[in-house]
């Protein structure tokens, strides 16, 4: 998920950096098609990487309770 992440930044980031002369000017190609579509591609790896995060931090407050040894 961080390399998907980190692709689409680049993708994005040089996109802007041309002026976007390589995307369709048209607003509904635009926003829908590559702005829209395309965000697919940045929340789907940002979500995994916040639900791996979470439960991550679950597990670790779990191990790091202190065990009661039973006499």
């Amino acid at each position: 998920s961080p390399g998907q992440l980190y692709g689409d930044v680049l993708y994005f980031a040089t996109e802007a950096r041309a002026g976007w002369t390589h995307s369709d000017p048209r607003p509904l190609y635009f926003w829908v098609y590559f702005v829209g579509i395309n965000a697919v591609w940045l929340l789907v790896p940002a979500l995994l990487m916040l639900d791996a995060w979470h439960q991550l931090a679950t597990a670790q407050r779990g191990h790091d309770r202190p065990r009661h040894k039973a006499h």
